[in-house]
């Protein structure tokens, strides 16, 4: 197969769980939407300027448009009269919702997942651990993130530590400052928090990988292809394990791929990019 794609020099040798080779070969099959979203894009900036050249104001789809690659009217999908899935149990209450990348600039492994544990020690319903433009114009933060939440995920042995630590002083700040301890079991909390993911834009090139023509790659692919391809491996473990063990109460907290970040401008006058966002969001 033709490669489409080169990468950083470095990058894959540096971070091998995060560009895996079922990662890779994911990212060389989506490869080709990436010119589809370079047109979007090109036509989205086209239209801004000639709306502030000729003075126009911001518009909607017309009612009774078809959504492009759907069979949706664009009233239907105001009117909500579209057949789609069902709520995942897990999202149905997030009262307190947090969000937040899963790393700090410059760190070592150790001192980013300390992220990690204080965002699932919180007590919120869910995290959002987010990917969007806070991560990837910073050295190599987005690749850190992905690192750090697998690490997490996987209950690795570094990270119950450090979780551990926080669990500690999160304590002893609360007794300091309420009279009392606010974690009272550190292993059930960290798997108490619903753990979510949102991909940068699709606006957005990556840091690290473009196309072998030195066009600029969709942020949003490596991102949520990487993360998605670990959350699915790590479901069909963990779902083999209940199968050999029910009743488990010791499994992970579900993980959610978010959709990425898709600007407003581009949701309300282009239709087009809300097909190719649920294309490209490997849920």
């Amino acid at each position: 197969m033709t490669k489409r794609l080169e990468y950083r020099d470095g990058v894959r040798r540096a971070y091998p769980d995060v560009y895996s080779s079922a990662a890779l070969l994911a990212m060389e099959a989506l490869a080709p939407l990436n010119r589809d979203r370079r047109e979007m894009m090109a036509a989205r900036i086209a239209r801004r300027l000639a709306r502030a050249r000729d003075h126009q104001r911001i518009g909607f789809l017309d009612s009774q448009a078809l959504i492009p690659r759907t069979g949706i009217r664009v009233q239907d999908a105001r009117d909500g009269n579209f057949e789609g899935g069902e709520i995942p149990a897990d999202l149905t209450r997030q009262w307190i919702q947090g969000t937040g990348p899963a790393t700090r600039p410059r760190v070592n492994v150790e001192t980013g997942l300390r992220n990690v544990a204080y965002a699932l020690l919180s007590g919120a319903d869910g995290w959002m651990f987010d990917g969007e433009d806070a991560l990837g114009q910073v050295t190599t933060m987005s690749l850190d993130n992905q690192r750090n939440l697998r690490l997490a995920i996987a209950r690795d042995a570094l990270f119950l530590r450090v979780a551990e630590d926080v669990a500690v002083e999160m304590n002893r700040w609360a007794e300091d400052f309420f009279g009392r301890r606010i974690i009272a079991d550190w292993r059930r909390q960290i798997d108490f928090t619903t753990r979510i993911f949102r991909p940068r834009g699709l606006h957005l090139d990556d840091r690290h990988v473009r196309e072998t023509d030195g066009t600029g790659f969709s942020a949003s692919m490596p991102l949520g292809t990487s993360r998605s391809q670990r959350s699915n491996q790590r479901r069909r473990q963990s779902l083999n394990g209940r199968a050999a063990s029910v009743g488990n109460s010791t499994s992970p907290a579900t993980f959610r791929p978010w959709p990425p970040c898709v600007h407003g401008p581009m949701m309300s006058r282009c239709g087009d990019c809300l097909a190719f966002d649920s294309a490209c969001q490997f849920m």
